[in-house]
């Protein structure tokens, strides 16, 4: 049970290194040695968990992907239709406490790479979350066209990339709350509801 701990730990310390040092300087200019200064293991021990430099930033991405699927997943248990979010927006407070629990790390991999792919990545994830959430609780998906459910599921998927993106790169200045309540304010009033 130790060894498991420890292995845990030192990958835990491996990847808040990186976090630590892209905080400080572009991801490009990051070399492995730099990390493995930073977590003071050798780099023996840093190729024992992952390949490369980009392997540890894919491991991060499918990490945080899988923890707000699962986070999503007991959502969704407790939803019966679309009408149950309207009357109850902040039903998604236990998902966004999953993001402001990995809150570093998505501005890490949303705002500080200098690549698009986790963006890619988490866009495209919740298009298929959209999608599968429309057709499931609309109660009416086969009568709305697949392109109006696309283009929802865009809109809403980018939207919800933009306040976390924003979220996650000012974390000081707005809170779980603010981001609670404007997806309140969309999905009971509509994009113009604050006005």
């Amino acid at each position: 049970m130790k060894q498991i701990d420890r292995t845990a730990q030192t990958k835990a310390n491996i990847v808040q290194a990186f976090v630590i040092i892209v905080k400080q300087r572009p991801a490009l200019q990051i070399k492995v040695s730099d990390i493995t200064r930073q977590a003071n293991v050798d780099r023996g021990t840093f190729y024992r968990y992952f390949e490369s430099k980009d392997a540890l930033i894919e491991d991060c991405e499918e990490e945080l992907l899988n923890t707000i699927y699962l986070s999503r997943q007991n959502i969704l248990q407790s939803l019966k239709s679309v009408q149950d979010f309207k009357e109850n927006p902040s039903i998604i407070s236990p998902l966004l406490a999953t993001i402001a629990d990995n809150l570093e790390m998505m501005d890490v991999l949303l705002n500080r790479l200098g690549n698009n792919h986790f963006l890619i990545k988490f866009r495209e994830f919740l298009l298929d979350e959209g999608m599968i959430t429309i057709d499931q609780y609309s109660g009416r998906a086969e009568k709305i066209p697949l392109k109006q459910r696309e283009l929802f599921s865009t809109a809403t998927s980018s939207a919800i990339i933009g306040l976390i993106s924003l979220w996650s790169s000012k974390p000081d200045e707005f809170t779980k709350q603010d981001i609670e309540n404007v997806i309140r304010i969309i999905a009971t009033k509509g994009v113009f509801g604050i006005v």
